[in-house]
């Protein structure tokens, strides 16, 4: 009998031992100090009560959703943010009044009578050397707000707003 309580504490110094390294592999040495290897074992241990377990994961899912909940009121507060940067900058530039340049007004002016144009057509009109640069300032204008955009396909067509 006396044997088998030696088999017995031996395998239970075998167990405390796996437990030990196990924990000092998982958590590291510097946990351990902080917490004491001791004390870990010990909840390590109290962890087999099933009761223990459920309340554990009842406080957890408590915890991820008061955590959800605060994400999701910081998300809503950040959208409106974004929102009032958005409607300030659009004011401050609707606010800017832009006179046309000279040969804007004339590009103006020119799609105001004939109704509508494309890049190309300026380009002709205006004897710009490419359609880059009428595109550019078409597109400038569309900016700014004194002309509108309609896609056609493959082609676009300005319009006075």
């Amino acid at each position: 009998m006396t044997q088998n309580n030696d088999n017995s504490i031996t395998k239970d110094q075998e167990s405390l031992l796996i437990k030990k390294q196990f924990l000092e592999q998982l958590l590291g040495q510097e946990t351990i100090k902080e917490v004491g290897l001791d004390d870990l074992i010990k909840v390590q241990e109290k962890f087999n009560d099933p009761m223990l377990l459920s309340v554990l994961i009842y406080k957890l899912i408590e915890e991820k959703k008061q955590t959800n909940e605060l994400l999701r009121n910081i998300n809503e507060k950040y959208d409106k943010l974004q929102f009032m940067l958005q409607q300030k900058n659009q004011s401050e530039n609707s606010s800017l009044l832009s006179i046309p340049s000279e040969t804007d007004d004339k590009i103006i002016s020119y799609i105001r009578s004939v109704g509508k144009a494309d890049a190309e057509t300026i380009k002709t009109e205006f004897k710009y050397k490419g359609t880059n640069a009428a595109s550019q300032r078409l597109n400038n204008l569309v900016k700014v707000g004194h002309l509108s955009k309609i896609v056609s396909g493959r082609k676009v067509y300005f319009i006075v707003k």
